[in-house]
């Protein structure tokens, strides 16, 4: 679990922005002939679902909305959204030069290669009881498709951040630097998960007795050292991926168009593209001179991923401090206390 896994995210969101904008304004036919064709087929009591704007479609008493009207109240105190292209290098600048933030991803587990991590024991015992019972109640345990939560945060260099894996696996790693730690229940826990067959390592409980006998945290810097992001390579690689993925120097080619709006009491600018029920979204704290990302999502070829960016400049406390050595199971000890398992 790494973070090109988490890669594959970014590189969706490339391929919906493409698809959803048509390739942008060289393709301006194409979008208006996507648009058409998603009128046609629109239901006018499900518009709002649809992502339509209410000048779009008429209300329910056969009324066309007054768009000036509806464009005040929407606004709120945030003004105009300014032309993308005149903002993207300063958002992306600006979020990725902050002293901190909280950065959590609601993605699907296969995008993190948790695909296989779904009840296999639980589908090997039904096929030993009833063959019939394996289809039907696997079928009940590999769907709907597990969602995970994955959690950057804390200082944006790295040098007190936390990275953070829940509900398939409690996964938790702590980056001080120069050393990545992960504590002693995650460390268990993804052993369990992805050890390659039983009586090929050592017993997790075992192992577990042992580990914790010598410490909280393991220290994995060996083998994950590169290989999990800091919140600035984050928000610095989603873009750099996003738009090689959608083959864009930059998301203005899409012409993506903004409206200023208010949502959980903050003034933002809202970048949104619809095609029928799918959508990409960004959000961006409106603020002229330091405009930061506040969330980006997308529903697009049955995958949604929600990504929102909060606490900015004051999740540096996410992480306790850097565990303190004698708290700390070196790497080999650890290999020693796993050898003298196996004998």
């Amino acid at each position: 679990m790494s973070m090109k896994a988490l890669y594959r995210t970014t590189g969706l969101f490339g391929v919906a922005v493409l698809a959803l904008t048509a390739c942008g304004p060289e393709d301006e036919g194409a979008r208006d002939d996507v648009a058409e064709d998603s009128q046609e087929d629109a239901d006018p009591d499900g518009a709002e679902e649809q992502g339509d704007t209410p000048g779009e479609i008429a209300d329910e008493e056969g009324e066309e909305p007054d768009p000036d009207e509806d464009a005040d109240t929407e606004a709120g105190e945030a003004g105009e959204a300014p032309d993308f292209a005149d903002i993207e290098d300063s958002v992306w600048e600006s979020s990725s030069s902050q002293e901190s933030v909280t950065i959590t991803s609601e993605i699907p587990g296969s995008m993190m290669g948790m695909e296989d991590v779904t009840h296999e024991d639980e589908i090997d015992d039904l096929a030993e009881e009833d063959e019939g019972a394996e289809a039907e109640d696997a079928e009940e345990l590999t769907e709907p498709e597990e969602t995970l939560q994955v959690v950057v945060a804390g200082e944006m260099t790295g040098d007190g951040s936390v990275w953070q894996m829940e509900d398939l696996v409690d996964y938790l790693l702590y980056d001080g630097g120069d050393t990545i730690y992960q504590t002693v229940e995650s460390f268990i826990e993804e052993y369990r998960e992805f050890q390659p067959e039983e009586g090929a390592g050592p017993d997790p409980e075992e192992l577990r007795a042992e580990l914790e006998a010598e410490g909280s945290w393991v220290d994995v810097t060996s083998t994950l050292a590169g290989q999990i992001e800091t919140p600035q390579e984050y928000v610095e690689t989603f873009r750099e991926e996003m738009l090689a993925s959608a083959g864009m120097d930059s998301l203005a080619e899409t012409g993506i168009s903004g409206q200023a709006e208010t949502r959980d009491g903050e003034d933002v600018w809202v970048y949104r593209e619809d095609v029928d029920d799918e959508f990409v979204e960004f959000v961006i704290i409106a603020d002229e001179e330091e405009p930061l990302l506040s969330e980006i999502s997308m529903d697009s070829d049955g995958v949604e991923i929600s990504i929102s960016f909060t606490d900015w400049n004051e999740s540096e406390d996410i992480a306790e401090d850097e565990p303190a050595e004698d708290d700390v199971i070196a790497e080999d000890e650890l290999e020693a206390i796993a050898q003298n398992l196996m004998q």
